[in-house]
Order: structure tokens, then C-alpha cells, then sequence
């Protein structure tokens, strides 16, 4: 480890974001994103917390920080773009052909994903769901093992571990590249909560600490093991969907662990009537559930994940 006095610069980057780089003494170097959606302000918040933490301490290597990845949609309020609806986080690594969100995908990728030896992508669940916090990573793809080192460092309560990741993600770029990579998510709802704000400072400096640029005492200290869910993908898209619309009134928490059938919330109709007892199509934990009772057939409901590894992770 080579602690070095930190200097700061930044970097307009495509659609209005900031790469803010943060160099030190010699060592690895770590890509830092948050607002990849423009609804998601734990990230944001997280991420100028990192770099002016990281102002007044030795560091020994770089951090790529951009805080508001998706600057038009971050400015809009919305997960996906105002100018084309695009969701940044599926369209990496990007083309400056295809319109604005893809161009921005490609300017994150070539200049802070491309070279780095860690990335950490924070994200919450929005205006729309809620979350619990948790940690993830992709257990089979690019460098598997330092993926779950830095999951494990970041010290959060519950760590998803995925078989696989769809394209379009910043974790994808980095499997593909055979980068370590995370990703962080909570609770969302238009609100900061100032526990899970901590727990997102807390966990990326443990995780510069384990991989060398800051000194090992700044690794958080653990209350208590993980618990781990598996599989499930992470994609909120592919979520149990609404069959009616109506309202949708939740029964369960994000977090909570059902059983096969067990219900999730029940779909009432405009006019009162109940339309859908909504279940649980297996065993898991609750990891996306809609906040919004107002729903459109096709909206998202929830997403679980699996309790049981079933591959010896």
C-alpha cells in the first residue's frame, strides 16, 4: 500500500454527468457509480459522501466517482430518460449511435468502467418499490471470487447472490471485462433513510479497504454474518406482472421471507371490487414489492429470490 495525498479533478462526461477522480498514492483502481436511475438518490448522496471522505484521507490508488450517472433523468426525477426513455442500466456498454442514454452508457463505460479492478454500482428502489438493503453480485461470471470479496466487504445484511446477469448491465461490462463487481440496493420511496445512507458510506470505504487503497481500520465492523439469497436474477422487469388494473395493497414487507402460495397483496378494482388475491409462485424472500398502489395490467408486483443455494455457493 502506497498512501498518497489525495488530489481531485473532474471530467464532463456524455449528458451532462461528472466523472470526479480521486488519485492517491500507487494501487488499484475503483469505478464508483450511483443515480444510474434518475429516481435513486441513495447512490447519489452515497457517492459525494465517498469523495469528500476521501478528501481529507491518504489513499493509495483511484476512485472514478460519478454521482448522478444519468444526469437528465436524475434532473427529471425519473428512472429512465426524458429524451428517448431509455434505462441506462440496460444499455451497456453503450453506442453514441443509438440515442442519448446508450451514449451515455458508452461514455461510463469508456471512461470509468474500462481499467478499473472494482466497480461499485449503488441503487435503491426507487419511487416506485420498495427494498431491503442488501448487496449483490454475479457468482459465475468474469472474476467470480473478487466479486464476492467486495460483496462481503461492503458488510451489508443480506448479500443476493445471482447465477448470471442479463445484458445491459454495468455488472455485465465488468463480467466481461473480468473486473470484480457489486451492486448495492434499499429501501427507496422518495426518501433517504439514514441508516441505509450510512451503510452505503460504510460500505464502499470497506470495500476500498479490502482492496488496498485505504488502510485496513476502515473496513466497517460487522453486527452480524450475512444472510444470503441466490438466484432470481435482479431484474425488476422480470417480476411477477399485474393481471388488472386497479389498486394494488401490499400484505407482506420487502425483506420478508414467504412460503409457495403464500400471499403477497391483493388487486382490488376502481370501483372496489377484489379482483386478485396475488401469491407467491415459490419459496423466497420478497426483494422488489410495488409501493404505488395504483397499477396497470403489465406493472411490476414483486420478485423473489431463492433460499436455497442449490450450487454450493
Amino acid at each position: 500500500m502506497e498512501l498518497g495525498t489525495v488530489s481531485t479533478d473532474q471530467t464532463a462526461l456524455a449528458g451532462g454527468a461528472v466523472l470526479t477522480t480521486v488519485r492517491g498514492g500507487a494501487g488499484p483502481m475503483v469505478a464508483l457509480l450511483g443515480g444510474v436511475h434518475g429516481d435513486e438518490d441513495e447512490g447519489v448522496l452515497a457517492v459525494l459522501r465517498v469523495v469528500r471522505e476521501l478528501a481529507g484521507a491518504p489513499l493509495a490508488g483511484t476512485v472514478r466517482a460519478v454521482a448522478r450517472a444519468h444526469a437528465a433523468a436524475w434532473a427529471a426525477g425519473s428512472r429512465t430518460g426524458p429524451l428517448d426513455g431509455g434505462n441506462l442500466a440496460r444499455c451497456f456498454p453503450g453506442d453514441p449511435k443509438t440515442g442519448p442514454t446508450a451514449e451515455v452508457a458508452a461514455s461510463i463505460t469508456e471512461s470509468v468502467i474500462d481499467g478499473a479492478d472494482v466497480l461499485i454500482d449503488l441503487h435503491s428502489a426507487g419511487v416506485a418499490y420498495g427494498m431491503p438493503l442488501f448487496c449483490g453480485f454475479v457468482r459465475d461470471a468474469g472474476d467470480a471470487d473478487g466479486s464476492r470479496r467486495a460483496a462481503a466487504a461492503f458488510g451489508a445484511p443480506l448479500i443476493w447472490a445471482h447465477s448470471g446477469t442479463p445484458p445491459g448491465r454495468s455488472l455485465s461490462v465488468a463480467a466481461e471485462r473480468g473486473i470484480p463487481a457489486i451492486y448495492a440496493e434499499c429501501g427507496g420511496g422518495g426518501a433517504i433513510r439514514g441508516d441505509h445512507l450510512e451503510a452505503y458510506t460504510r460500505g464502499v470505504l470497506g470495500v476500498l479497504a479490502e482492496f488496498g487503497l485505504l488502510r485496513p481500520s476502515r473496513r466497517p465492523t460487522l453486527r452480524a454474518e450475512a444472510s444470503w439469497v441466490y438466484d432470481g436474477g435482479g431484474d425488476l422487469d422480470a417480476g411477477v406482472l399485474s393481471r388488472h388494473d386497479g389498486f394494488f395493497v401490499s400484505t407482506v414487507t420487502a425483506g420478508d421471507i414467504v412460503p409457495a402460495g403464500g400471499e403477497i397483496g391483493r388487486l382490488h378494482g376502481y370501483d372496489g371490487t377484489l379482483l386478485e388475491t396475488v401469491a407467491a409462485p415459490a419459496a423466497g424472500m420478497v426483494m422488489f414489492l410495488r409501493r404505488r398502489a395504483r397499477t396497470r395490467a403489465g406493472d411490476v408486483l414483486f420478485s423473489l429470490a431463492g433460499l436455497d443455494d442449490g450450487a454450493g455457493a
